[in-house]
């Protein structure tokens, strides 16, 4: 089933949502409203979203791709690759393809120098951003493996998922610094270096952190 949305704007690139209903069970209000929301942020316009269920077509990616070019759509966006049973090649062949949890964009086959087409590249300014949304635990988890570089105090999107998997145990935060597990296991620790001023992370993404920590305290 399709759904046209929204006016359409002849000077933007053309973008098609999807998803899956049995993926999105009753997720299926906010995924809509996230994949609308991508769109109007990444300046796409966004001109049907598909909703297909596991046995509505025999193949459900290909119909899609066949909305696409017929379409003449440059873009696919999906909740994430579950959507696509986690295999964002087939549709890299006919379009662009972005993924909002994680907010990740996979170019076109051809597309770019060394047709690298399966790897994803960060969607700008809005890849450490606070989520839009309330996250699932499943959502924290994949955010939690994005964001692995990521210091939760500058990153107000691992923040969010750190505290909502703190918040369901499903993350237990170390009660002992760095330095006193490495001094436990008789490692050497290196001596940090003087810290550069600064005005350090915002407020609400602290009292996010202190409050997961404290519900897993008690």
């Amino acid at each position: 089933m399709t759904q046209p949305i929204g006016k359409y704007h002849p000077h933007r690139p053309r973008a098609l949502g999807y998803l899956r209903t049995d993926i999105s069970t009753h997720y299926h209000s906010q995924h809509t409203e996230t994949i609308r929301r991508l769109a109007r942020r990444q300046g796409y316009t966004l001109i049907y979203i598909v909703r297909l269920g596991p046995d509505s077509v025999p193949d459900s990616i290909g119909h899609v791709l066949d909305i696409v070019r017929a379409t003449e759509t440059s873009t696919l966006i999906v909740p994430d690759l579950a959507h696509l049973e986690n295999h964002p090649g087939r549709v890299c062949d006919t379009c662009d393809l972005i993924t909002v949890c994680p907010e990740q964009l996979w170019l076109k086959a051809g597309m770019n120098a060394n047709d690298a087409t399966r790897d994803s590249i960060w969607l700008p300014e809005v890849w450490h951003s606070e989520p839009e949304t309330r996250l699932r635990v499943a959502d924290a988890h994949r955010i939690m493996q994005a964001h692995r570089a990521c210091n939760p105090l500058d990153c107000p999107r691992k923040a969010a998922a750190f505290a909502l998997l703190a918040d369901t145990g499903k993350l237990v935060p170390a009660t002992r610094s760095p330095r006193e597990r490495a001094a436990a296991r008789g490692l050497p620790y290196p001596t940090a270096e003087p810290m550069a001023t600064s005005a350090g992370p915002p407020v609400d993404v602290l009292q996010r952190l202190l409050a997961g920590l404290t519900q897993v305290r008690r």
